[in-house]
């Protein structure tokens, strides 16, 4: 997905565990200008392979945009499978993977078997780098909101091939991603994002809450810390 005009084109997320409603969705938000979108896995009803690529093949046929699936097991409860996810990238307007499957092995095995032009970005934060080293395409990443220089920083080495340099990058970044993810995501980044003034409340929409006092002391000393890492370097 290329930019254009020096914008960053926004993909909608549009997904669900109903086929149906999903291209509902999509039908009334046809008015409205955007590229693509990003649909995760069918959630709850866990279908079957032939379920999920039925449901994915429906979807690129309602539509001329551009679609990411977004792969993440452990809040769906199933895995898109390399082959169903393969057969779904001959269709189009499949463009790419979020890949959230949290198994490096299969990832790796993803990267090998892709065809042209079929992007792959992880969506595991601590992936970010060994992804790129087996030749991913870059990351669709929550961290990436609070350390952003540095996660540019990695991919512009990773691209230039000075892979000392990206991992010199990464070495810094990798101890805070354990800390934004060690309670639920997203209170941890929004907790990070406040204290920074970025955003005007850590508020979570509940079930959510807030983050424990423990985490909220590591985040603080990992938030002072922050200036003293460089990109550049």
């Amino acid at each position: 997905m290329a930019i254009v005009a020096g914008r960053v084109p926004v993909c909608v997320g549009i997904g669900g565990n109903s086929t149906g409603k999903v291209l509902k969705m999509l039908k009334r938000l046809e008015r409205f200008a955007f590229p693509g979108i990003v649909s995760v896995c069918p959630y709850y009803n866990r279908p079957t392979q032939e379920g999920m690529r039925e449901h994915f093949t429906r979807i690129a046929e309602a539509t001329d945009r551009q679609i990411i699936i977004h792969n993440i097991p452990y809040r769906t409860g199933v895995n898109l499978a390399n082959d169903t996810m393969l057969a779904l990238a001959e269709l189009p307007n499949i463009v790419g993977v979020k890949d959230s499957s949290g198994n490096l092995a299969q990832s790796i095995e993803l990267l090998r078997r892709r065809p042209p032009g079929f992007a792959v970005m992880t969506g595991e934060d601590n992936y970010f780098y060994t992804t790129l080293a087996h030749g991913g395409d870059g990351g669709i990443l929550a961290s990436a909101h609070i350390e952003t220089r540095s996660f540019v920083g990695v991919y512009e080495r990773m691209e230039a091939n000075d892979h000392r340099g990206a991992h010199r990058i990464w070495s810094r970044v990798e101890t805070l991603v354990p800390l934004l993810f060690q309670e639920a995501n997203p209170m941890p980044i929004k907790y990070c994002l406040w204290r920074q003034g970025l955003i005007r409340s850590p508020e979570c929409r509940l079930p959510l809450t807030g983050i424990s006092a423990g985490l909220t002391q590591a985040l603080d000393r990992a938030i002072e810390a922050a200036p003293t890492r460089s990109a550049a370097e």
